[in-house]
């Protein structure tokens, strides 16, 4: 009776060593899983930076624009205003003459 036990036992160390290889394999797989997955969020946060910074540097373009704007916007105004006078001046002197 005792070969007959050698034999289960082997058998049994075989399957043991057999799903103690498919776990090994299995862990390789899931460890280039997470590898690979690494890098991709790895790519995403560089993405994300480069599109908060590329969000920072148009953020100050369009202050300056609208800084520019609104000096143009002034000029042009105290430019109506004086020629409103002028034109209000060469009415006056026109009605006077008449």
């Amino acid at each position: 009776m005792a070969p007959a036990m050698f034999v289960g036992i082997a058998a049994g160390g075989r399957k043991e060593a057999t799903e103690a290889e498919m776990l090994r394999r299995r862990n390789e797989e899931l460890e280039r899983e997470v590898a690979a997955l690494r890098a991709e969020v790895e790519a995403a946060r560089r993405r994300a930076e480069t599109a908060e910074e590329a969000e920072e540097r148009l953020c100050v373009q369009l202050g300056e624009a609208e800084v520019e704007t609104v000096e143009l916007v002034r000029e042009y105004q105290c430019r109506v205003h004086d020629l409103a006078v002028e034109l209000a001046a060469a009415r006056a002197a026109a009605a006077s003459r008449s």
